[in-house]
């Protein structure tokens, strides 16, 4: 309304439940971990049905979904995974439907995130902290990676994939805080699943 259009838009809302890392199987753990399947996948495809006439009608836009390894490894049960691999999907398919609109879509894998409630957890002990945050990532940095790809004159041919964040860094030669650069786990957790050619109509 503000700007009379809209070029972007992150779907990066997730239900983050408090018993997440538990390493209980999901049954023994609370059913509401569930709820990331509507706050992460569903708002995802509801923020994106809206999004999309009037990304289209700006000739050029981008939706970037973020997302996780776990969508190919196990990584804290599975509504988390079906979830990543869902949001994964969705930009698989969606580039399909957006195909000659100038509209793309990205899913990013984001590595461990020093977020407030991270470092929060670290209270107390800096070094613990500042050894993790040698493998971590701020959030500011996956905001810099979707920035520089709604820019590339090649986005084109990135849409519908699945890309690892620290690899698109090296891309743009974009580094996170104090210079750092984060790690790809490609080799440790897994590679993005490539989407396949075929479309059943």
């Amino acid at each position: 309304t503000e700007a009379g259009r809209l070029d972007l838009l992150v779907n990066n809302a997730a239900a983050i439940h408090d018993e997440l890392v538990n390493p209980k199987p999901f049954w023994e753990k609370p059913i509401e971990l569930g709820d990331v399947l509507d706050v992460g996948l569903r708002s995802a495809y509801v923020a994106s049905w809206y999004a999309a006439p009037l990304l289209v009608a700006a000739d050029k836009g981008l939706i970037a979904f973020t997302s996780s390894p776990g969508s190919v490894c196990y990584m804290h049960g599975p509504a988390y995974g079906a979830q990543k691999a869902g949001v994964d999907k969705l930009a698989a398919d969606m580039a399909v439907d957006f195909r000659g609109t100038g509209v793309a879509t990205v899913s990013i894998w984001m590595g461990i995130l020093l977020t407030e409630k991270l470092r929060g957890a670290f209270a107390g002990h800096p070094d613990a902290l500042a050894k993790t945050a040698e493998h971590a990532e701020t959030p500011e940095f996956t905001g810099h990676l979707i920035n520089a790809l709604y820019h590339d004159p090649e986005l084109g041919e990135l849409s519908g994939h699945t890309v690892i964040g620290a690899e698109l860094a090296a891309r743009y030669g974009i580094t996170d805080e104090g210079g750092r650069i984060p790690p790809s786990h490609r080799e440790l957790l897994g590679a993005p699943r490539e989407p396949s050619a075929v479309e059943v109509r």
